[in-house]
């Protein structure tokens, strides 16, 4: 897969990761399961996929990107499996994560539209 594709598809699933956790006002999903399903399942392919295209260039990148996305589920299933108060330090820190997870995000997009083509690397060393 080529880079710039694969940075276009994770444009795509950050799109689809907002729309599918629309809430309404009593903070209800709205959207359908399978929506969820989908872009939580197209959020992880993105996430491997960045890694792997991106070790050898940029490895900061990568380790932020995967280890940024492990502590977001983390957070979430403490979260939902506690229940805790507006303003506890569970809910700050999970605000901090998803911070750090979107910026990451983007970094690893930004990488992916610079970098070169895998084919092209492979193509040039040869000649």
């Amino acid at each position: 897969m080529k880079s710039k594709i694969l940075a276009i598809f994770g444009i795509g699933t950050y799109i689809l990761s907002v729309l599918s956790s629309a809430t309404n006002l009593k903070g209800n999903p709205v959207a359908p399961i399978a929506l969820m399903v989908m872009s939580g399942i197209a959020t992880a392919v993105f996430i491997v996929l960045a890694t792997i295209h991106l070790w050898k260039e940029a490895k900061n990148v990568s380790i932020i990107l995967v280890s940024s996305a492990v502590l977001l589920l983390i957070f979430t299933v403490i979260q939902s499996l506690t229940s805790p108060s507006y303003g506890s330090s569970i809910i700050i820190l999970l605000n901090v994560v998803k911070i750090i997870n979107f910026i990451a995000f983007v970094w690893a997009i930004i990488k992916l539209f610079k970098l070169k083509n895998n084919y092209e690397q492979l193509k040039s060393k040869r000649i």
